[in-house]
């Protein structure tokens, strides 16, 4: 069996009516392989360590078979359609070996491609190294287990397409107070500016330069993302990684002292996908006293 997008028939039915019996939202099990049956089959797996190409091959329908028998024998579930955010794959422009699409809730995914259109229609690029993270990915310090990333509620910028060359590089990365910093696209519609650009090399004083650009922070925080903080470490000799120059999370909705870690991964996770990971740990986590 080799089903993927553009796919139809009885086959591609029994996938989705699978996917739904496991907690997975394909849309509606019409046996048309469609973007949602596509993310679906991606995040199932995504979950059990398969090759995440979103085609359903002899490995993947063998996967699902035997996950589907588990679920049956010890939770008796009957065919439900979660009541879940959707994922949505959105596109990102290809640079050196970083991504050309990839998936966030979405609410997020909407507010993202609003960005993307005001920064592609001026000529310029948004680069991706990914954006939703699987939860049975391995954590670590420079790996959160509380990442909005685990939400569908984050992107990163490719991190190879600014910090590096400031005359050539997408992105060029400006530093602002308390480890925070300003991302300005490249783009020949934008407008005529001078920056003071930083690279790996000088983390600490930029250099000047002249050139077309658009204020891609200032365009994220109009559709709700937030940029988050550079480590401390960053500025003593740590590893480039913790710049984070790259990071912008989508905010919108979430309430202060209110909202959990839990309640966001609830959202586009069933009970039983969550139970057991790493992530779900934290789910007590409050947004604005310990969880960011």
């Amino acid at each position: 069996m080799y089903k993927r997008m553009g796919s139809k028939g009885e086959e591609v039915k029994n996938i989705q009516e699978i996917l739904l019996r496991l907690g997975y939202n394909p849309g509606p099990d019409d046996g048309a392989f469609g973007s949602k049956t596509e993310s679906a089959i991606i995040q199932f797996q995504e979950d059990n360590n398969l090759y995440a190409d979103g085609i359903v091959g002899p490995t993947t329908w063998e996967a699902l078979r035997v996950a589907l028998e588990i679920n049956l024998d010890e939770q008796n579930l009957s065919i439900t359609k979660p009541d879940l955010i959707d994922w949505v794959r959105v596109p990102a422009d290809p640079y050196r070996n970083g991504y050309n699409r990839f998936l966030l809730r979405e609410d997020a995914a909407k507010a993202y491609l609003n960005v993307r259109e005001v920064v592609v229609e001026a000529g310029g690029q948004i680069t991706s190294s990914g954006a939703r993270r699987s939860l049975t990915a391995s954590v670590s310090a420079s790996r959160s287990a509380t990442s909005f990333h685990y939400t569908g509620r984050a992107i990163d910028l490719f991190v190879g397409s600014g910090m590096e060359n400031r005359h050539r590089d997408p992105f060029v990365v400006v530093p602002e107070e308390d480890r925070y910093w300003r991302v300005y696209a490249r783009a020949d519609g934008g407008e005529q500016m001078e920056l003071n650009a930083v690279t790996y090399g000088s983390r600490k004083s930029g250099k000047a330069i002249t050139g077309k650009f658009i204020d891609l922070t200032a365009l994220f925080e109009q559709q709700g993302f937030k940029r988050i903080k550079a480590r401390g470490s960053f500025f003593q000799g740590g590893s480039w990684l913790g710049a984070e120059w790259w990071h912008f999370q989508y905010e919108k909705g979430l309430k202060k002292g209110v909202t959990t870690f839990g309640d966001e991964l609830a959202k586009v996770y069933t009970e039983e996908q969550l139970e057991g990971t790493s992530p779900w740990k934290f789910k007590d986590r409050t947004f604005g006293v310990d969880w960011f």
